[in-house]
């Protein structure tokens, strides 16, 4: 692990070893779990900065308010990913973050997360000593981010084509016990996979291209929690769902993730053929 010594072009480097039980069922590591190594990279970043006890916190917690993950490789068991991070722009009630994965010399990722802070699972914000912190190591490079419209589309959730309950477990909590990133992360991938289940795709693979999560609270619980989902757009070659978690009323994560159709034995795209579009319409938000 490394960073720059010059505060205004720091950049946070790591290695991470991808585990076993991080593969799906397509034998490449699961998106999900990619997720969770852009997550690692940024905590190691956050502790490199901060110092080793900075994971945890009782007071002041700062968590995701928005993460952008665009997968551009599938990656693979047994080789390590290497990962760098760099602080793009810090303001008074945010910063932002963007994390580059890369195996065998392959760029096989990057999230961008912009990051806000919660005292009492309320928006407050950054402590000053955090944010001075994390000005001096800012490239001053703020992302352009798309607006989140899609959560608006979310206010008829309950009329969504694809619903599905979903009981949470201990293992959903992070070491803060409230409900962790990883976790909600993972239930926007359930909300889409219950409608992707659903569909005979005909030999054809289906792969993500990016995922773009809007994290609105992280209220522990374990009652059930409704996953919904339905698409909203259909191009030539890929589709994107649109989905939430609500949490006794509330909504706690809601994203947006392009999905690619694919031929499996080449991993390239190929256009979707009528009678899938014609599954894909049939789970269409009206």
């Amino acid at each position: 692990m490394s960073a720059s010594d010059n505060p205004a072009e720091a950049t946070f480097h790591c290695s991470i070893t991808p585990r076993y039980t991080d593969l799906d069922t397509w034998r490449h590591v699961n998106n999900s779990r990619i997720y969770q190594l852009h997550q690692e990279a940024r905590v190691l970043a956050h502790l490199d900065m901060f110092g080793k006890d900075a994971w945890f916190s009782d007071g002041i917690r700062l968590r995701p308010l928005r993460a952008v993950t665009d997968y551009r490789l599938v990656s693979w068991y047994g080789s390590d990913i290497q990962a760098q991070v760099q602080v793009l722009a810090c303001a008074k009630e945010a910063y932002q973050v963007r994390c580059d994965l890369y195996q065998d010399g392959n760029h096989v990722g990057v999230q961008q997360c912009l990051i806000g802070a919660f005292d009492n699972g309320q928006r407050v914000d950054l402590p000053q000593a955090t944010r001075d912190r994390l000005e001096q190591a800012s490239r001053d490079r703020p992302m352009d981010l798309a607006p989140a419209d899609y959560i608006e589309r979310l206010e008829t959730a309950s009329e969504f084509p694809v619903r599905q309950p979903l009981t949470p477990r201990y293992a959903d909590l992070d070491a803060d016990s409230q409900r962790s990133e990883a976790a909600l992360a993972r239930y926007m991938e359930q909300a889409r996979f219950s409608g992707i289940r659903s569909l005979d795709m005909g030999g054809l693979g289906i792969l993500i291209a990016s995922a773009d999560i809007s994290f609105l609270q992280y209220r522990p619980g374990f009652d059930p929690i409704d996953l919904t989902s339905g698409i909203t757009r259909i191009g030539n070659s890929s589709f994107v769902f649109t989905g939430c978690a609500r949490y006794q009323g509330a909504m706690q994560a809601a994203a947006n993730s392009v999905m690619v159709v694919i031929d499996t034995a080449s991993n390239r795209p190929v256009p979707i053929p009528d009678s899938l579009r014609e599954q894909l319409l049939g789970l269409s938000l009206r």
